[in-house]
C-alpha cells in the first residue's frame, strides 16, 4: 500500500480488510467469496478490485503483521537483550500472540497453504524472512530450521485441538528445543575430582531446617565476579552480595552503544572456543549465545610492507611467505610436537630461554615470538619472558581447536547480561552497584566488610578484582604480608583505537597484523555484523605497549608515536576512513589483563596459604589467558565454596 495514499482511501481499504477477516474467522476462508465481502462492506465489485487483486491479497495483511513483528524484533542488537534464548523465545511468543485469537482462520490458512499457490507463496515469504532474521542472531542454519519447525509444528497441533492454550504450548515446546540444543540439562554441579559438569547426586534441601546457610561476599563485578556469583546462585544454601564500585557490571568487559555502533573496551574475541572455559559455562549455567569464526583466509601479516597469509592452518602455512619451504617443515614439526605435548618449550623457564637454545632459523623464532605477542597482547621483549610451560599448554589447546578465533555475537554484554539475570533470578543475591568495599576485618567467626553505607558480616569472601587493588585493600590487615609478593605484578596494557564508519570503505581482509610495528587492525564488523548500523563498518586497532620509560615525557612521546603508526596503518589499508568516521574512541592505555603472565610477575592462586579468602580474575592462576583465566579461576573458587557446603540428602 502506497504511503502517499490519502487518509480516506486508506481508511476505506482498512475497513474492507477488517470486515473480510471477520468473515474468514466466522465462516472459514474457503467459505467466503468476493461477493460476500462486497455485500458485507456495501461496496461495488469495481471498488473491491481497485484495492485488491483478489481475496488472497487480503490474507497478506495477516502475514504483513507477522513480518512487521519479525522486522521490529530484528532491530534490537544482542547487547540490548538479556539472553539469546529469551530474545528468540520472545519473537515466537509475539508471533503466536498475534494469531491466537483466530484458531479457525489459522486452520484455514494452514490447509490453504497446501493447496493454494498464492497463499503458499505468501506463507513462504514470511518464513524466508523469519529464517533470515534468526540466522543473524543464531548463525547455524540447522538450529534455526529446528526452531522454525517447532513453531510451525506447534501451530498445526494447536489448530487440531480444541480449547488449547497456544501461548503455553509454544513456551513449553521452545523449552524442549533449547534443552535439546544445549544437549545437557541445566541442573548441573561441579565435580571436585574432575572439574567437569555432572548431575549432583544429592537432592537439594529446600526447608530451612535442612539447609546449611552460608553468606558469601564477592568484591568485584567483572567477568570473574559475575561468573562466581552465577555458580553460587544455583546453590540453595548460599546467599550473598556482589559489591561493584562502578555504576555498571562487567568491569573491562563493559559495552556501550554510540550512534548505532556497539563498542567494547577491548576485543571480544575468544581463542579456541570449542576448548574454552566459556563453552563449559554455557552448558553448566544454561547460557545462550552465538559466535562466529573469523575467516582464516582473510587473516594477514604485513612485514616490510609485504602482505602474506597468517599461518593459522596448513593451507595458510603453505601460502605464507614468512617462511621458506624448509622453515615450513620445521614449523609444522614444532606444531605437531606442541599438539603431542612433547615440545621442548615446556621444559624451559621462558620462551626466550628456549629460543636461545633452539637451532631453528631466525624467521621461525620470529614467528613464534610474534604468535605470543598476538595471543598474549604483549611486546616482543615481554613475549620472551612468558614461561615455557604456559606457552606449551596454551598452544596445545589452540592448535587442537577446530575454531581458533571466534567473536561472541553482540559483544561481552551478551554474556554479562545473562550472568546478571541468572544471579538476580535466584532471589538470594544482591547486586550492590556503586558500593566499593573500603575495609575488611575478622571478628566472631565472621568477615566484616565496610562500605560507605554499611558494614556487614559474611562467612566467605571472594576477591574478584585486580591483584593490585586486593593488595591495597589488605594494607593494615593481618593478611598484608602474604599478599606482598604479588603487589609488584604489572598489568598488560595496550592502545585501543576504535573507529565506526558510516559505510564500508574497504574490506581486503578481516585482520591485518603489522609485524614491524607490533600492532594490528581487526575488521570486527566483518565477523560480528550485530555491532554496526546497516552498511556500517567497525574497525579496531590495537598496539602492544612497552611499560618501561625514563620519565612521563618519554612515555607520552612513545604513545603519540604509536597513535601515528596506527593511523598510518588505517590510511594504508582503509583509505578514506577519516571522511567516513561516525564514531572514534582512542584508549591510549587500556588494561587487557591485571597481571601480565611473564616470569617476572606472579599469578595469585585462588587459595593462598594462611589467607582465609578466595581469589579469582585474570590476575589469578587458571586455565588459558585473558578472559578465560578470569572465567576458570572464578569457576574454581565457586567450586571450592560449593564443596564446603554440605547439603544433607533427602531420603
Amino acid at each position: 500500500m502506497s504511503r502517499l495514499m490519502r487518509a480516506a482511501t486508506r481508511k476505506k481499504r482498512e475497513f474492507m480488510i477488517e470486515v473480510a477477516l471477520r468473515l474468514f474467522i466466522e465462516r472459514g476462508y474457503e467459505q467466503v467469496s468476493v461477493d460476500d465481502i462486497i455485500a458485507a462492506t456495501n461496496t461495488s465489485k469495481g471498488t473491491f478490485y481497485h484495492y485488491f487483486a483478489g481475496k488472497d491479497e487480503i490474507l497478506r495483511e495477516i502475514f504483513r503483521k507477522q513480518m512487521d513483528t519479525i522486522n521490529d524484533w530484528a532491530v534490537r542488537t544482542p547487547s540490548q537483550v538479556q539472553s539469546l534464548e529469551g530474545h528468540v523465545n520472545k519473537l515466537f511468543l509475539d508471533l503466536t500472540s498475534n494469531i491466537e485469537s483466530y484458531p479457525r482462520l489459522v486452520r484455514s490458512l494452514i490447509a490453504l497453504s497446501m493447496q493454494n499457490e498464492a497463499v503458499k507463496s505468501i506463507e513462504e515469504e514470511q518464513y524466508r524472512l523469519l529464517f533470515d532474521r534468526l540466522l543473524r542472531w543464531l548463525p547455524d542454519a540447522n538450529k534455526v530450521n529446528l526452531l522454525i519447525a517447532a513453531y510451525r509444528g506447534t501451530l498445526w497441533m494447536w489448530c487440531s485441538q480444541e480449547q488449547t492454550d497456544l501461548h503455553g504450548m509454544m513456551r513449553s515446546n521452545l523449552a524442549w528445543v533449547w534443552s535439546g540444543l544445549r544437549s545437557e540439562q541445566q541442573e548441573l554441579s561441579i565435580s571436585v575430582e574432575t572439574g567437569q559438569a555432572a548431575v549432583h547426586p544429592l537432592w537439594l534441601a529446600h526447608s530451612a531446617k535442612e539447609e546449611k546457610k552460608m553468606k558469601v561476599a564477592i568484591i568485584g563485578g567483572g567477568l570473574a565476579g559475575l561468573t562466581a556469583a552465577a555458580y553460587l546462585s544455583e546453590q540453595y544454601g548460599v546467599e550473598g552480595i556482589l559489591f561493584e564500585r562502578s555504576p555498571q557490571l562487567g568491569g573491562r568487559a563493559f559495552t556501550y552503544e554510540k550512534a548505532g555502533f556497539t563498542l567494547n573496551y577491548g576485543a571480544h574475541a575468544i581463542y579456541g572456543i570449542d576448548r574454552h572455559e566459556i563453552s563449559a559455562m554455557e552448558r553448566e549455567l544454561g547460557l545462550s549465545f552465538s559466535s562466529k569464526q573469523v575467516d582464516k583466509r582473510k587473516v594477514m601479516y604485513a612485514k616490510h610492507d609485504q602482505l602474506t597469509p597468517a599461518p593459522l592452518d596448513f593451507v595458510n602455512l603453505m601460502k605464507t611467505e614468512l617462511l621458506t619451504s624448509r622453515q615450513k617443515v620445521r614449523f609444522v614439526g614444532e606444531i605437531a610436537a606442541i599438539i603431542a605435548h612433547i615440545h621442548n618449550v615446556k621444559n624451559y623457564e621462558t620462551l626466550g630461554d628456549y629460543l636461545a637454545q633452539s637451532d631453528a632459523d631466525e624467521d621461525v623464532k620470529e614467528l613464534w615470538e610474534h604468535l605470543v605477542c598476538s595471543n598474549f597482547f604483549i611486546t616482543p621483549e615481554e613475549a620472551r619472558k612468558v614461561p615455557g610451560p604456559v606457552i606449551s599448554e596454551y598452544y596445545h589447546n589452540l592448535f587442537l581447536s577446530n575454531r581458533p578465533v571466534n567473536y561472541i555475537l553482540g559483544s561481552w554484554a551478551v554474556i554479562t547480561n545473562q550472568l546478571r539475570q541468572k544471579i538476580e533470578i535466584s532471589g538470594r543475591w544482591e547486586l550492590a552497584l556503586q558500593e566499593g568495599v573500603e575495609a575488611i576485618r575478622y571478628e566472631d567467626r565472621k568477615f566484616y566488610l565496610k562500605t560507605k553505607t554499611r558494614e556487614e558480616g559474611f562467612d566467605r569472601v571472594i576477591f574478584a578484582m585486580p591483584v593490585q587493588q586486593i593488595c591495597k585493600l589488605m594494607k593494615g590487615t593481618p593478611w598484608e604480608p602474604f599478599l606482598a609478593p604479588f603487589e609488584g605484578s604489572t598489568p598488560t596494557e595496550v592502545m585501543v583505537y576504535d573507529i565506526g564508519l558510516k559505510r564500508v570503505v574497504a574490506r581486503p581482509f578481516s585482520y591485518i597484523s603489522d609485524m614491524d610495528n607490533k600492532l594490528f587492525i581487526s575488521d570486527v564488523s566483518a565477523t560480528d555484523h550485530t555491532l554496526v548500523p546497516d552498511g556500517g563498518q567497525l574497525l579496531q586497532g590495537i598496539a602492544y605497549l612497552s611499560d618501561r620509560f625514563a620519565d612521563e615525557e618519554e612515555r607520552k612521546a612513545y604513545l603519540d608515536s604509536k597513535t601515528k603508526q596506527m593511523e598510518a596503518l588505517f590510511d594504508h589499508y582503509y583509505p578514506g576512513w577519516r571522511d567516513e568516521t561516525a564514531v572514534k574512541r582512542v584508549s591510549k592505555k587500556a588494561m587487557v589483563s591485571s597481571v601480565k603472565n611473564i616470569a617476572t610477575n606472579q599469578l595469585l592462586p585462588t587459595r593462598l596459604d594462611h589467607v582465609p579468602f578466595f581469589f579469582c580474575g585474570d590476575g589469578c592462576e587458571g586455565k588459558g589467558e585473558l578472559a578465560e583465566r578470569a572465567f576458570s579461576s572464578a569457576r574454581q573458587a565457586a567450586k571450592a565454596i560449593i564443596e564446603e557446603l554440605k547439603v544433607p540428602a533427602r531420603v
